[in-house]
């Protein structure tokens, strides 16, 4: 005896990001990757570019608890910076850090060392602003890759 199943879909299935991308993770119709290795916040935005990606954008508590949980206790950067302008903090995508979510760690961001311009996770998932010369692991983003 002999099943079949179909298979039609399959990939898209286990791997809505892509087949090709298989370690990225999906959350709300978005791709997320963590990344394994740590560098500066500008490497790592050039690493998510390169991927057709971005510097991960949190936009609510859900997907910052979908991140804080996949963290795994570690730091990693946001597409969050005040690098232009002390102060003025924006998202590398434009959308409105004003009006926006925000999880900041009690008392940050304070410009502590006089030069921290870009964001990360703490380990505790709180957002903590930090030189952006600092090796952290970083998280990209982008849209659920669509299927013709």
């Amino acid at each position: 005896m002999h099943f079949s199943l179909p298979v039609d879909n399959l990939d898209d299935k286990l791997f809505p990001c892509g087949p090709n991308h298989t370690q990225w993770e999906y959350y709300n119709g978005k791709c997320y990757y963590f990344s394994l290795k740590k560098g500066t916040w500008s490497w790592a935005n050039d690493q998510c570019r390169d991927n057709r990606a971005q510097l991960v954008v949190i936009n609510d508590m859900g997907e910052q608890n979908f991140l804080q949980t996949r963290a795994r206790n570690a730091r990693h950067w946001l597409g969050l910076t005040d690098v232009d302008i002390e102060g003025e903090w924006k998202w590398v995508d434009g959308s409105s850090y004003r009006n926006g979510f925000r999880y900041w760690k009690r008392g940050e961001p304070n410009n502590d060392l006089s030069d921290e311009h870009c964001a990360h996770l703490w380990g505790n998932g709180e957002w903590n602003d930090v030189y952006c010369t600092y090796p952290c692991y970083y998280i990209c983003e982008k849209s659920l890759p669509r299927i013709f």
